[in-house]
């Protein structure tokens, strides 16, 4: 999604906000200025969005009389410590939602934050401002933590100021919410049905703590299973209580290693609800259980019922777990009371037993439901990190199968990353004739997994640090030009995969073209795809034509060896070679790929 279109999906929204607290102090008082409306109405979003605030007044301090910080805003963490943050916010017009933050507005803001924190921040005519200050201040002395956030329709810069902030304040904290974070986040929740990191909770990571957890022990002693080869494993019967303090705790963090999050709105979680509160007695018996991992796992006797474990985190089961959530937050004491007493559910304790190993269990305990091979790589850190880069284009880049739920925008094409891996393996990483011989062996499948489980798979090739998505998308563009083009011609090369000597002799071609056309060196990648955003493939269309007609003319200087079944040539390693030598010494001339009708 470009910038500028969710800009005013988020403008239309604040749009509605005023319309919706017209008897608002500020709302009024700004009646005849609709930036500024706009700028407080942002505050509102803000909390409502990410705070959960739909009573916003007793949070916003920015007011008649005061210049200072806008939100404060304190709430209690998932171990029950309050927190305050901390909102200084820049509302921006369209034109320069796409520019960087001013050095002017973050000095004044680091400013600010450094006299809050150092308590010298004087009070000011705004008595709502006055009264949370108070607040705050004693919070500090008290040793509280702080966050401070900077809220700014605009782009992101990194600072050395701000690490020095960060550095010389801890454990307080600033952080940069930008345009791109909210649009990300807004993604994550309206798009695919899951709850983003939110920077007004404060969570812990389940696997870097020691968690206690409480089981069901009854009077027989004999209600565990223990397994303890090759790996430690128990299954005990817990609580719905358990599940509940555990996410209220831990939040989505609970399953960073599965390769599922939960489905926020979803029918399956209202049947698991419906079972919760009306048939409690029955739910052991329709419900598969939790399985989850842990680094470390004590030797458990028969007649404990409490127990720490390490590394807790759970791999199967996070729609379950987010029903109970769901179910046992909206359930009175009395309610609670008697789903403790009534509903039982199976959990599976596997002490880990190394990365391949979690992988598998991952792998069959989700088996009941389909999971391609992808899956189990979407929370790798370059799926997360090309997926995040997807969001600022109209394609969005899908790293596990389904992950988005909702209608995406109109004009937004959601394309999985096993069709990006392969254009970008045919088209980017062609230099070496084998990958392509591979990919025509195999015709149009990807193998992706590791290379570790299987010989053919290509995604450490595929993915890495250097993988960018600006690369990816130029693949995919091209080859859905190629595969125009070939269809558009009355005939073809000859070869089996003509698309594959196309893509082979592109980027040739047209690095050649841009050297002789263009002064200075551009990246040939970041042409054709200002080319594409231009709608003009002409000139694509041109150099394939050109690559097209010397194919023909070359061909006849070398002597066919196979044919498929249908009398067309087969891919042949030393024939593409040669032919690669031939366009990569001659030289190419501006005026033979102009001059090309098109």
């Amino acid at each position: 999604m470009l910038t500028k279109d969710f800009y005013n999906i988020l403008d239309t929204e604040l749009s509605d906000i005023i319309k919706k607290y017209p008897d608002d102090e500020m709302i009024r008082k700004h009646h005849n200025a609709e930036d500024n409306q706009k700028s407080y109405a942002l505050l509102i979003w803000f909390l409502e969005f990410y705070g959960k605030k739909t009573d916003y007044v007793p949070y916003i301090t920015d007011g008649p009389l005061n210049s200072s910080c806008d939100i404060i805003f304190d709430a209690k963490d998932s171990r029950n410590q309050t927190i305050y943050y901390v909102i200084q916010s820049k509302w921006n017009t369209p034109k320069n939602v796409a520019k960087n933050i001013g050095s002017t507005e973050i000095g004044y803001a680091l400013s600010d934050f450094t006299t809050i924190l150092r308590g010298q921040k004087k009070p000011t005519k705004n008595n709502e401002f006055n009264q949370k200050l108070a607040e705050l201040l004693k919070h500090i002395k008290s040793n509280g933590l702080v966050k401070f956030i900077f809220l700014a329709l605009c782009q992101e810069s990194s600072h050395d100021n701000v690490d020095s902030f960060n550095q010389e304040f801890k454990p307080h904290e600033l952080k940069f919410i930008d345009i791109n974070r909210i649009k990300h986040d807004y993604i994550e929740r309206k798009y695919k049905q899951i709850k983003p990191a939110n920077p007004l909770e404060h969570t812990y990571r389940p696997e870097e703590l020691l968690i206690e957890l409480e089981v069901i022990r009854r009077e027989n002693n004999g209600d565990f299973v223990k397994i303890d080869k090759p790996f430690d494993a128990y299954i005990f019967l817990v609580k719905p209580a358990l599940i509940f303090n555990l996410f209220e705790e831990f939040s989505f963090n609970l399953f960073f290693k599965n390769v599922r999050n939960p489905i926020v709105n979803s029918t399956i979680n209202q049947q698991i609800e419906t079972t919760l509160i009306e048939n409690p007695a029955y739910f052991w018996y329709y419900n598969n259980g939790i399985t989850a991992i842990v680094d470390s796992l004590p030797e458990i006797s028969k007649l404990a019922n409490k127990f720490e474990v390490y590394g807790f985190q759970i791999i199967n089961g996070a729609q379950t777990v987010y029903a109970i959530h769901s179910a046992y937050k909206k359930a009175s004491g009395r309610e609670r009371a008697m789903m403790d007493r009534e509903i039982s559910i199976t959990l599976r304790l596997l002490k880990s037993g190394g990365k391949d190993f979690n992988l598998q269990v991952t792998r069959y305990t989700n088996s009941q439901n389909p999971i391609s091979d992808r899956d189990f790589h979407a929370n790798d850190e370059v799926q997360m990190r090309l997926q995040k880069e997807s969001f600022q284009t109209t394609f969005w880049y899908e790293k596990r199968q389904d992950e988005f739920r909702g209608n995406v925008p109109e004009g937004i094409k959601v394309i999985s990353n096993e069709q990006f891996a392969q254009a970008y393996l045919v088209y980017e990483l062609q230099d070496s004739t084998s990958h392509i011989a591979s990919i025509i062996h195999h015709g149009s499948h990807l193998n992706f997994v590791s290379n570790k489980e299987h010989p053919n798979g290509w995604y450490e090739r595929i993915f890495n640090e250097n993988t960018r998505f600006e690369d990816m998308l130029c693949s995919l563009y091209i080859m859905d030009l190629i595969e125009e083009f070939i269809k558009n011609q009355g005939d073809t090369l000859g070869f089996s995969y003509d698309s594959i000597y196309y893509a082979g002799f592109f980027k040739i071609v047209f690095s050649k073209y841009l050297e002789k056309k263009s002064a200075s060196a551009i990246p040939i990648n970041q042409k054709i795809i200002e080319l594409i955003n231009k709608k003009d493939s002409s000139l694509v269309t041109k150099v394939l034509s050109f690559i097209r007609a010397l194919t023909k003319e070359l061909l006849e200087k070398i002597t066919p060896t196979h044919t498929d079944s249908y009398g067309r040539l087969s891919y042949v390693k030393s024939q593409y070679e040669d032919l690669k030598k031939e366009f990569d010494k001659m030289e190419i001339e501006v005026e033979e790929i102009d001059n090309i009708a098109r």
